[in-house]
């Protein structure tokens, strides 16, 4: 065993984590550890954690008590996954330490799911690449993997919460180059942010809707405009994505196409489906023409073959390129409480519970801290997933570039919580979506830029109550959807940066959770940008109609709102709106500016503080914009 000299001041800043002896200090170092090794010295570190099922020896032997602490050395890479089913004590937690004090090893210590594609390949031939014209610049690579569920179910998977063996391929196993960025799928047509392959606003439309043929058990798309191939085998190998039911857009592989019609085939389409059809194309080497692009197709014996454009490369093939082959980061299982989990990047997980997961349990988990951990390319549930726990705490964390569908933080039935000085940014989901949550706080966190499918920044969602919302900087919408009581939503800044038509959104209509929202406040906010291009646009929407509830006890004052639309029925005072509102909904006390430079500090810069000497200084945030970098 390789042994490396550590310096006292790691072994007692370690120990002192442990707030209450008798506890014990666990050293892991991935790299130069070993399994025999006692572990409880810089100088004698195990390989793998306690949790971890490759552990053998000391760490699959150990059982974690109230106060001990696991330190991994930073600037590690650990392969693999930890799971938790020891709890610690409600002064005395057990805490996963990734280099906080800076003294075991140098940085963070990663815990990372991916795996490095190797044996690299330059297509011979146009055959080799589908006929595509670029294909002496397309390389392919055969990996040990078995996805051919994602190819073979037969079915119309919605484009989030599917099981792992139904996503679209390409939710399934992400592709990143290294730790530059993730790749893009190959697509038809190209979207305007990569990173956001499913948004129906960069899809082909057909003026036809879409055809159902419930007898024969197929969905034809008919579009005479763009479906012009002469092949009836182009489009074999692809998967389409098409809008439909509540705003969704569903995955199926292609089963056919008929030139004569212009007709594509796939499985049953069972969600509804609007006059006209919006779809796109996926997931085939002929579709590659932008450098990154990639598909992935499988072969016999339980092995798939990645096709990539790359934009790099080193000695004459891509370099670094690699795709999850593990699940989950950390979780928290049986019930487990009383646990730390601080100062970890953890990266590159895909199909299960994504970087931090509390399991569904009974009983449930309670008391675990998030701290200091930035997570990033994972393909899961979310960032930080609890489930059904009391006493969370998530903090300084930073959550980005998250694709498929991932929300940053995702609180399901959790109780008693704060989510604090944390920044998510750009995760294919919402920043931070609710379902069945009570006494929370959200405070000064940044949210930004989550334009996923049906994404929002915050969302409260099915019976949330006794929250706080308060001294963020949001991008995008936040929703409010059925049964919410007792919201309190103070000196925010809501920026939708023109691409939503509204700033808060309030739908009682639906099946779950009840009907009625009661006791919200909006007071403080600065709500902007909402797109003006809609006939709807109004910085807080209140749903109508279809079965809807009007919400009780809304209270919108001293907030700065671009307009409000009706009806919005509650108390309305004292508001600074940025153009005209119709007077059933404008309260009273308010005023009409329209000037953004006498407004704010910088609104082309994202400084929506008051400027000094402007109009009703009262209304609005005072919160600063974020920094335009996080850590590394």
């Amino acid at each position: 065993m390789k042994k490396r000299t550590w310096s006292l001041p790691c072994c007692l800043t370690c120990l002192a984590v442990a707030a209450a002896a008798p506890a014990s200090t666990y050293y892991v170092d991935f790299a130069g550890g070993d399994d025999d090794a006692d572990g409880r010295s810089p100088l004698t570190p195990w390989k793998h954690a306690p949790g971890d099922a490759n552990a053998t020896e000391g760490p699959a032997a150990a059982e974690l008590s109230p106060g001990d602490t696991v330190c991994f050395r930073g600037g590690v890479t650990y392969h693999g996954s930890i799971t938790l089913t020891r709890s610690g004590a409600a002064d005395n937690r057990i805490t996963l330490d990734g280099n906080t004090a800076g003294t075991f090893g140098d940085g963070p210590a990663v815990l990372d799911g991916g795996r490095v594609i190797t044996g690299w390949q330059r297509c011979g031939n146009a055959d080799e690449s589908g006929g595509n014209p670029r294909w002496k610049d397309i390389f392919y690579a055969d990996v040990d993997l078995d996805i051919s569920r994602n190819f073979s179910h037969g079915e119309v998977v919605l484009h989030r919460q599917v099981p792992p063996d139904k996503m679209a391929p390409w939710q399934r196993v992400i592709l990143y180059d290294g730790e530059r960025r993730l790749l893009p799928i190959s697509q038809y047509p190209k979207p305007a942010d990569p990173f956001y392959p499913d948004l129906p606003r960069d899809y082909l439309l057909s003026p036809n809707r879409l055809e159902v043929r419930e007898a024969d058990g197929v969905s034809v798309i008919t579009d005479e405009e763009n479906l012009v191939q002469q092949d009836a085998n182009y489009y074999d190998g692809m998967f389409v994505g098409v809008h439909g039911g509540n705003n969704h857009v569903y995955f199926a592989a292609v089963t056919g196409f008929d030139p004569a019609s212009h007709q594509l085939r796939f499985a049953r389409f069972k969600a509804s489906t609007y006059p006209t059809t919006r779809y796109a194309l996926y997931n085939a080497v002929r579709l590659i023409d932008a450098p990154g692009e990639w598909a992935v197709e499988t072969l016999d014996g339980g092995k798939s073959r990645f096709y990539l454009l790359a934009d790099r490369l080193v000695d004459g093939r891509p370099d670094n390129i690699g795709f999850p082959e593990l699940q989950t980061g950390i979780t928290i299982a049986g019930g487990a409480s009383h646990i730390a989990i601080r100062g970890f990047l953890i990266q590159r997980y895909s199909g299960g519970g994504g970087g931090i997961s509390v399991s569904r349990n009974t009983p449930r988990a309670q008391d675990i801290v998030v701290s200091d951990c930035e997570i990033r390319f994972v393909s899961g549930h979310a960032g930080v997933g609890p489930h059904y726990c009391d006493g969370l705490v998530v903090k300084n964390c930073f959550v980005h570039h998250c694709p498929s569908w991932t929300t940053g933080v995702f609180l399901n039935r959790v109780n008693d919580y704060v989510i604090r000085s944390c920044r998510l940014e750009k995760n294919s989901g919402s920043g931070i979506r609710h379902y069945e949550c009570k006494r929370g706080r959200i405070e000064d966190n940044a949210i930004l830029d989550h334009y996923g499918m049906h994404s929002s920044t915050i969302n409260v969602y099915e019976g949330c109550a006794d929250i706080v919302i308060e001294r963020n900087y949001l991008h995008n919408v936040i929703a409010i959807n059925r049964n919410a009581e007792n919201i309190i939503f103070r000196n925010n800044v809501v920026d939708s940066q023109n691409r939503a038509a509204v700033n808060v959104a309030m739908w009682t209509s639906g099946r779950v959770g009840g009907r009625n929202i009661r006791n919200l406040l909006f007071e403080r906010n600065t709500f902007v940008n909402a797109n003006r291009d809609t006939s709807w646009s109004t910085a807080i929407f209140v749903q109508t109609g279809r079965g809807a509830t009007p919400p009780e006890g809304l209270v919108i004052r001293d907030n700065i709102l671009d307009r409000l639309r009706p009806p919005v029925p509650g108390t309305i005072e004292r508001n600074l709106f940025m153009r005209a509102t119709d007077a059933k909904v404008a309260g009273s006390g308010g005023i009409v500016a329209d000037d953004h430079a006498l407004l704010f500090l910088d609104a082309a810069g994202g400084d929506f503080r008051r400027r000094p000497g402007g109009p009703m200084m009262e209304a609005g945030a005072d919160i600063p914009p974020p920094a335009p970098a996080w850590r590394r």
